[in-house]
């Protein structure tokens, strides 16, 4: 027999040689953005003691097993919800490598049939993700203490791994947008950290020139929700020192201590800040003896307007309060009272306010906190779609390695298309010539238009630009001026682009996101971003708060945003410049954006007037199939074509297949 099949390095047994069909693409040029994976029609397998030991005997209606998903998917460890490596064979020539998939079982008067299809390296790659999320990565070795030296730290270390704090003003965090609150700068891991751990969950490899470069490593995710918090079941932990007052009735302030799930602006009132919660209060006020009222010091824990516990006390000493169980809703507030009838007596007293919960909830990382970096990961990403956007933001082109086991090779359009006429293939003598050979101009294929697109948000800088322009802030539209063609095909990622701001007179630019009304600054959650990171120095000496209270004064900080620098820059990942900035650059804005570096070429080559799609057949063999490589240039009479599709190969037959070429415009 001509046809063996490998599952998980185990020959399977076949009923006769192999008839089925092979598609092999990476990169369709009729599905604008789409990223291809080669793949099969359904294969037949008989059952028998071979194939159904292989497949674990599945079959059976009672069959159970336990999984590991460290060893391989055969035997009694198969699992038909995973995939299992595959590599087929004709005449001892490799012709397809990648997973197999189990679609169905039939039984037919006791005759077994296993239906099954193949698919390629990326398809594996995807299929593995499933559905994990961001959150769902290990990022625990990043923890660290939430401190401005730390915050300083990480300016010094722009490189594509660890933790990074740049500037971003995410509303609240600076009366005169030049001095911040020590909040403005949070957590941001990087890009590439990102992909590995994603890969690194995989049993996949992934080799890419474009991941070991400059603009790789300056790529990050900042953090995307209105507070910076973590899971915890401590609500509050306020501690007042020893004070006196001749006050005869007055809220303690507490000085020191995590706000958890609270927020105060005068560390008076506490204002929740939550989810809402149950939570368990704890009260201990030590009352001196030094100039003890003669009448009774009256202590209460206030909610809103309501006392919900008191206690009279008419000597010095330690006192605790409990309440438990008290349901707290998002802006409920929570203050401590003293008070006393004797007028114009002093009291000394010193107090601790702790609230917890019996469940973890969010609560708020304050200054001196440890940041658990998992909680801080974006919610609800799907690392396959987070994969795939960076795959089509660059517009890199996913393919599979030709020799090398579940390795996976990531290339931009110019480098995968590098290759030069003189390693081109002569396929002249391989197309059928009795069989039609149509040409299809690309204006009859593709849209009049091309959109690039990020992901919309609602925060106010974005929206207003939005309705100014209609159109996203970096969006790019290309008209390739097609006369017959009137759809518009998009391409949008699922990360959301930062309008860069800088406040007149101040030296420093940063992301502007919060909802604005009027004049009041509203946090808000909001979409996944993309930036670039960069140490700025030289800037004007700036105050970095804790309320009132002075951190630091540097005079640098870390940029984040969409150009590589905010004074001088060279390049930007927007898709096409922005309309309108609402920061001033030095010298001009640059061209060098997404569209111009990544995306004209490829765009230019299925748009010129002169492009057109060559659909023929050829008579290709199984050594044709192993050495297919989709970046090289294949000549047809002189003229010389990318290859763009290998439709539904056969190997058994001696026929020929359906090819699908791109004419090269320019080299």
């Amino acid at each position: 027999m001509r046809t063996r099949i490998y599952l998980e390095g185990i020959n399977l047994d076949l009923y006769e040689d192999l008839d089925t069909t092979f598609t092999y693409v990476i990169d369709d040029v009729k599905e604008f953005g789409s990223r291809n994976t080669s793949f099969s029609k359904t294969i037949t397998i008989p059952g028998n003691t071979v194939n159904n030991k292989a497949f674990g005997h599945i079959f059976q209606f009672g069959s159970a097993n336990d999984y590991d998903s460290t060893q391989p998917n055969i035997g009694y460890n198969f699992n038909a919800s995973a995939s299992a490596r595959c590599i087929i064979f004709i005449d001892q020539i490799q012709v397809f490598k990648g997973s197999l998939r189990l679609l169905e079982i039939t039984d037919t008067a006791g005759e077994l049939e296993y239906q099954c299809f193949v698919y390629g390296e990326l398809g594996g790659f995807i299929f593995e993700l499933g559905n994990r999320r961001l959150q769902d990565l290990d990022f625990s070795d990043y923890d660290l203490v939430y401190s401005v030296a730390n915050i300083k730290t990480s300016w010094d270390n722009v490189n594509g791994s660890g933790v990074a704090f740049p500037l971003i003003d995410y509303g609240n965090v600076s009366t005169n947008k030049d001095d911040f609150q020590y909040k403005a700068f949070r957590p941001a891991l990087y890009v590439r950290d990102y992909l590995e751990r994603i890969i690194s969950g995989t049993t996949y490899t992934v080799q890419s020139n474009f991941f070991l470069t400059a603009l790789f490593d300056r790529l990050a995710i900042p953090h995307n929700q209105k507070r910076l918090t973590k899971r915890s079941t401590a609500l509050l932990d306020r501690v007042a020192s020893e004070q006196t007052t001749i006050d005869p009735a007055f809220n303690i302030e507490f000085e020191t201590g995590t706000y958890g799930a609270f927020t105060s602006a005068n560390n008076i009132v506490y204002t929740y800040a939550a989810t809402p919660s149950n939570a368990n209060i704890n009260l201990f006020v030590n009352v001196d003896s030094t100039g003890f009222p003669s009448e009774p010091v009256d202590i209460r824990i206030i909610k809103n307007s309501t006392t919900i516990a008191s206690q009279l006390v008419d000597f010095a000493g330690t006192f605790n309060l409990i309440v438990t169980n008290e349901p707290f809703n998002t802006g409920d507030t929570l203050r401590v009272q003293l008070s006393t009838n004797t007028r114009g007596a002093s009291i000394t007293y010193s107090a601790e306010i702790q609230a917890t919960t019996q469940t973890q909830i969010d609560t708020e990382v304050v200054l001196g906190d440890t940041i658990v970096i998992n909680d801080t990961i974006p919610k609800g990403i799907f690392q396959r779609d987070f994969f795939i956007w960076i795959l089509k933001m660059f517009n890199l082109l996913v393919y599979e390695s030709q020799f090398d086991e579940k390795t996976i090779i990531i290339s931009t359009f110019d480098e995968f298309t590098s290759n030069n006429a003189n390693t081109a293939l002569d396929w002249t003598s391989k197309i059928d010539r009795e069989k039609p050979i149509k040409q299809v101009p690309m204006s009859e294929l593709n849209a009049r238009f091309y959109q690039y697109k990020f992901k919309p948000d609602n925060d106010y800088y974005s929206e207003e630009y939005r309705k100014a322009y209609n159109e996203g802030y970096g969006d790019f539209i290309y008209d390739t001026e097609f006369e017959f063609s009137k759809e518009t095909d998009v391409l949008e990622v699922g990360f959301a682009n930062s309008v860069l701001y800088q406040n007149v007179g101040t030296t420093k630019v940063y992301p502007a996101i919060y909802k604005l009304s009027g004049s009041t600054e509203t946090p808000m959650d909001h979409v996944i971003r993309i930036v670039q990171l960069k140490k700025i120095t030289g800037v004007a000496s700036y105050d970095i708060l804790d309320n009132l209270t002075v951190l630091d004064s540097p005079t640098a900080y870390l940029y984040c945003g969409h150009v590589d620098d905010p004074d001088n820059p060279t390049n930007d990942i927007c898709f096409g410049a922005p309309l309108s900035l609402q920061f001033t650059p030095t010298g001009d804005y640059p061209a060098t954006n997404l569209f111009n570096t990544f995306h004209s070429g490829y765009i230019a080559e299925i748009t010129d007037k002169n492009s057109k799609l060559i659909i023929a057949f050829a008579y290709l063999n199984t050594v044709d199939i192993m050495n297919l490589d989709f970046s090289k240039l294949v000549y047809v009479d002189g003229v010389l074509f990318r290859l763009n599709k290998v439709n539904n190969y056969n190997p058994i037959d001696l026929g020929t297949t359906e090819i699908q070429l791109l004419k090269v415009i320019d080299l």
